[in-house]
């Protein structure tokens, strides 16, 4: 009788806590909303696997809402989201009318086995369209986009279009509509002309509908390495997921581990054409596109009436006419001076002008002479452009030796007055903006009634020579001191020459290293010489060691140099020691998956080991337990002899359960005073209880921690795997964990093993 009352009271119990748990679930909401950039089925379907991932990995209900703009702003305004997913631009506009906690990721998006943190527009109109072929022709055709705070939709291409001349929002005539799908079907049913869409829309309906493909042409097609999509913009940060002030801290922290936590191969992020998420990416260029354009939220611009300029710049408007009068004095003086030098000037400029090398006349520090061949070289249009000004009009502020270009001009015109002949390498800046190097001979010229002499200049380009001269002063002080270790060998990989970090790295000095082989691995070093030559460059990362015998790990690139006639003539390698990225990568391996203190498996390990040891036991028909442990009376000697102490138990407890299980079985610590094992091949029930009367024997012996001899039992439940229904590792995990607890409540110190029926 008391046993059908213990088992009629365990339901009743179980039934309550199952009603109980969705209440408390429910207290625990949050809702994620993400912008509907295409039609709203498509956007719920691609992100419901998300929502569901955020509820698995935070114990958290997250309701997904998909909104358009204007139904976000609303649900923003009134608090209706707790967390949003959205264009950087109408992040732009949210962040500047109300308060936000900050961007907690950056969406990664994931095609074709490539990822990217980066978003641009794409430019689209029908195939058969000719007329349109360059951003130019753009130029008053309709256009269709999902509207104007669309970064990839809108506001990239807008950029794209400004800097080529063409003001969309003056000269076109501009459709909303909404989502890229809308765009996408206009441009191809003809009710506009071009359409504007985010990059990664266009390569998703082609996947849905391959004959887009020929109904639809790129404009200003941007090739950048690395980036998945087409685009016809410079690219941007991709999407921002923000949390609301309102939420709970621990839920942001629970919701931002779980984004860094998702995978590239996990069901969420495969549906929703993902690689993950990344930390907050810097919106600063997105703001400065916003600036440009004047879009909102920097679309506000301050009136200035002609008084505040007079009141604010008075001094500069007065300064300006007393120079705009004197400039109309002095070009009326100088137009006199101009007509008296008419006849000499005429004479001189048929002399020089019919000479191959550039020449030039000055008198007085200006040019009043010079032949095309002058023009051409500092790429001015006339000869006109040129006459009346100085050698430092045309020359940057100070020459390549730090002398201002002006005294070093005037120091040049002092001697050659005195009667000498004047050489000097000049750097000009030609109207383009690029630079000429000339050899600059100057010599005197004496004419009648003339009291000082006038100058003959000659200008011979040395431009290519000098560029020659400073690459290789360039590559030398780039051997010298680059931080990877730099070597060069001749055709049969013998090394002729190194820089300093090859020495540091290795060990070996220049003298040793010269005339010996570089490091290589020592099975393939040969194999490596080959493949450099045949494909033309060599990368890989190999062990190697340091003269002084300690172990490093070498990144290597091996390139071919080729001499003219298109033989190898050397062999140039960079390599780096990546001896400390390889030990941090292992450290942070083992941290991932080990628990710090017992060095045991951790929670995430367990897992993945638990599902490879069921996919075994299907495979080989053997059953396996999976046990849970939670030892007794742990929390007081963690509270009388603290922390340290407990630590200590901890450890020697893992030390001995470890001890009692066989090589291939597995033992992790879950956190706390909570251990789970996995035994595999179990041979029957009897041997599996002998090894779990083991176990306790195990843990209660005695324990010396902090000088006192203390002792703890242990409360374990076990299921085994396979059972009728088909179950996966986690469900394993809590029936053993249910059956923990029945061992607790009838006394602790025992095993029990998991029953439907809870008792």
């Amino acid at each position: 009788m008391n046993r059908r009352c213990s088992r009629t009271l365990s339901l009743v119990l179980g039934l309550l806590a199952g009603l109980w748990a969705p209440l408390a679930v429910a207290k625990e909401a949050v809702t994620l909303g993400i912008l509907s950039y295409r039609p709203e089925p498509v956007i719920q379907e691609r992100y419901s696997l998300l929502a569901e991932y955020l509820s698995q990995e935070t114990g958290l209900e997250v309701r997904l809402r998909v909104f358009n703009q204007d139904d976000m702003n609303r649900a923003l305004a009134s608090n209706r989201v707790d967390f949003f997913l959205t264009n950087p631009s109408h992040f732009l506009m949210i962040r500047s009318e109300r308060s936000l906690t900050g961007v907690l990721a950056t969406l990664q998006r994931e095609w074709q086995g490539r990822s990217t943190g980066s978003i641009g527009g794409l430019i689209l109109t029908r195939a058969e369209r000719s007329d349109i072929n360059r951003l130019a022709d753009l130029r008053g055709k309709s256009i269709a986009t999902p509207g104007i705070h669309y970064l990839g939709g809108f506001q990239a291409a807008a950029l794209e279009l400004r800097d080529a001349g063409v003001d969309i929002l003056r000269h076109n005539r501009m459709v909303h509509l909404g989502n890229h799908d809308r765009v996408i079907r206009a441009v191809l049913t003809g009710d506009t002309d071009v359409g504007f869409v985010r990059t990664g829309v266009y390569e998703e309906l082609i996947l849905e509908n391959p004959a887009l493909a020929n109904e639809l042409k790129m404009i200003h097609v941007q090739s950048l390495a690395g980036f998945p999509f087409a685009v016809s913009t410079r690219l941007y940060p991709e999407w921002p997921l923000v949390s609301l002030p309102h939420v709970d801290s621990q839920i942001v922290r629970q919701v931002a581990s779980a984004l860094f936590a998702l995978q590239p191969d996990h069901p969420a992020a495969r549906a929703a054409g993902l690689a993950g998420f990344s930390p907050p990416a810097d919106y600063q260029s997105v703001e400065d596109l916003a600036r440009t354009l004047r879009m909102a939220p920097y679309d506000q611009v301050p009136r200035v009436t002609w008084v505040d300029v007079l009141n604010q710049y008075r001094i500069w408007v007065l300064t300006v006419a007393v120079l705009f009068v004197m400039l109309v004095v002095t070009s009326l003086w100088l137009s006199r001076k101009k007509r008296q030098l008419a006849t000499e000037e005429r004479r001189q400029r048929e002399l020089i002008g019919s000479w191959p090398q550039p020449m030039l006349m000055i008198r007085n520090g200006e040019l009043i002479n010079c032949n095309r061949a002058a023009v051409d070289l500092v790429g001015y249009t006339s000869e006109a452009s040129l006459l009346g000004k100085g050698l430092p009009t045309f020359s940057p502020h100070a020459q390549p030796d730090g002398t201002p270009s002006l005294q070093k001009a005037d120091a040049l015109i002092r001697r050659v007055t005195t009667g000498e002949v004047a050489q000097s390498e000049w750097l000009f800046v030609r109207s383009d903006g690029s630079d000429v190097w000339v050899d600059m001979t100057l010599a005197p010229v004496y004419e009648h009634d003339q009291e000082s002499p006038s100058i003959l200049c000659s200008w011979y380009d040395i431009t290519r020579r000098k560029y020659a001269e400073e690459r290789q002063r360039l590559a030398l002080r780039v051997f010298e001191n680059a931080r990877e270790a730099i070597f060069i060998t001749d055709a049969h990989g013998v090394v002729m020459d190194i820089n300093e970090a090859y020495s540091l790295i290795t060990g070996r000095d220049h003298k040793v290293a010269v005339g010996s082989l570089p490091p290589m691995p020592m099975d393939e070093g040969s194999a490596i010489l080959i493949a450099a030559r045949k494909h033309g460059v060599w990368t890989g990362e190999f062990a190697s060691r340091h003269r002084d015998g300690h172990a490093i790990v070498l990144s290597l690139t091996l390139s071919s140099v080729f001499d003219e006639q298109g033989q190898l003539s050397h062999f140039v390698g960079v390599f780096s020691d990546v001896t400390q990225l390889k030990e941090t990568e292992k450290q942070l391996r083992t941290m991932a998956h080990y628990d710090s203190l017992t060095g045991l498996p951790n929670r995430v390990l367990f897992s993945d080991r638990l599902q490879q040891s069921m996919a075994q036991a299907r495979r080989q028909n053997y059953q396996l337990a999976v046990i849970y442990i939670d030892l007794d009376h742990f929390k007081p000697i963690n509270d009388a002899f603290g922390h340290d102490a407990g630590d200590g138990l901890l450890v020697e407890v893992a030390r001995r359960m470890r001890s009692t299980l066989r090589e291939e079985d597995t033992l992790a610590r879950l956190g706390g005073d909570e251990f789970a094992a996995i035994v595999v091949n179990v041979a029957d029930q009897q041997t599996l209880e002998a090894l779990l009367v083991r176990i306790l024997t195990k843990i209660g012996d005695p324990v010396w921690v902090a000088d006192h001899s203390v002792e703890v039992s242990a409360s374990l439940g076990y299921t085994v795997y396979p059972q009728n229904a088909e179950l996966d590792g986690d469900q394993l995990l809590r029936q053993a964990d249910q059956a923990m607890y029945r061992a607790k409540r009838e006394g602790k110190n025992r095993y029990c093993r998991f029953s439907d029926s809870g008792s």
